[in-house]
């Protein structure tokens, strides 16, 4: 790992807090570190546990104990800081525990990345998606106004000829894109805004050569739809009905790549 790439710079970088540029360099060096990659997989999963231990409807009904406890730090802020915090770690320990801990020093020890675990991947995109929706300034590095720059750069990453497919049909409007590294490859992250709700990704990214139908699975509670066509996997992303994905794959099948009508869906 480079000598400024610590387990600090790869905690701001799954939070969002680097500027474009750190963003690029990092993504650029875990191209190339597999036990980088996975800790980052592993941090994201931590900080999805995270928000959900410290939401507001968690803390209804915080032990006297732990309340008595925090009220003896001055300081608004700090009571509360301490009372969520000491709750958040207890929450987090009881949803990761030993068994996830050993496995993650085990996978890392064992060089174990995300080669061939389709369900592996979904989650990672669909790990990218939460971090990304939240960066409401941030959310593309390319603006939709530059499409064919987008068209263009992605081309060349994917070795493909590709077009930005035109999914108005389904209500959504192209927001731009960014670059993602996923188990070593590139891969193009198309945003979409909707009237309502979180933007929609539509991922590119070199697949496996047998041709799979549209599966649609649950990952951090967004459905995530994935197909592989001529060396190329698509996924789509957002919180969407099972029905919207499979709406969505119809449009960007024409544009980016298809899946036969005489293939059943599958889901798992």
């Amino acid at each position: 790992m480079a000598p400024w790439i610590d387990d600090v710079t790869l905690t701001a970088y799954v939070d969002g807090e680097l500027n474009p540029d750190q963003m690029k360099e990092v993504e650029k060096h875990l191209a190339g570190d597999a036990r980088g990659r996975l800790k980052v997989r592993r941090m994201r999963e931590i900080s999805s546990l995270l928000h959900a231990a410290c939401a507001e409807s968690n803390f209804q009904d915080v032990p006297d104990c732990l309340m008595c406890l925090s009220q003896r730090c001055p300081g608004r802020s700090i009571r509360i800081w301490l009372g969520r915090g000491l709750v958040a770690i207890i929450l987090m320990v009881s949803y990761v525990g030993a068994d996830y801990l050993m496995e993650t020093r085990n996978a890392i020890r064992n060089g174990e990345g995300l080669d061939g675990d389709i369900g592996s991947l979904m989650d990672e995109i669909a790990a990218y998606h939460l971090v990304y929706v939240r960066q409401k300034e941030h959310l593309v590095e390319v603006a939709a106004d530059r499409q064919d720059d987008i068209e263009r750069w992605f081309g060349s990453l994917l070795n493909r000829t590709l077009r930005v497919p035109d999914l108005s049909a389904q209500d959504l409007t192209f927001a731009g894109a960014r670059l993602l590294v996923l188990d070593g490859n590139p891969a193009a992250q198309l945003y979409y805004f909707r009237h309502q709700g979180d933007p929609v990704a539509v991922c590119i990214t070199f697949g496996t050569a047998a041709k799979t139908a549209l599966a649609i699975s649950r990952h951090r509670g967004l459905n995530v739809g994935m197909w592989n066509q001529s060396g190329y996997a698509y996924v789509i992303v957002g919180a969407l009905t099972e029905d919207a994905v499979r709406g969505i794959a119809r449009s960007v099948r024409g544009t980016l790549g298809s899946i036969s009508a005489e293939e059943p869906a599958v889901e798992q």
